[in-house]
């Protein structure tokens, strides 16, 4: 995937911040990749907010249906409005 991004300043120096971050996040992301294939996944030192954080997208991620929902599926559950 590629994204591209446009900054309005280029002078305040924010495009080389943001991609400074970006750079290390995809860093970080890379290692624990890694660490997780190497089954080194209880050596990762997070925090705690990033531990609760993985937690919930994992436990989101269960509750997610296999098959992507179709429009006709949505429309189908709702309720329908008696006139």
């Amino acid at each position: 995937i590629e994204y591209k991004f446009t900054f309005a300043n280029m002078k305040d120096g924010l495009a080389s911040k943001f991609c400074n971050v970006v750079s290390a996040a995809s860093n970080e992301a890379t290692t624990e990749q890694v660490r997780k294939r190497l089954g080194h996944e209880g050596l990762l030192s997070k925090r705690a907010s990033v531990r609760y954080a993985d937690t919930i997208g994992a436990k989101k991620a269960q509750d997610q249906p296999e098959v992507p929902v179709s429009a006709g599926e949505v429309l189908a559950e709702m309720p329908v409005a008696g006139y």
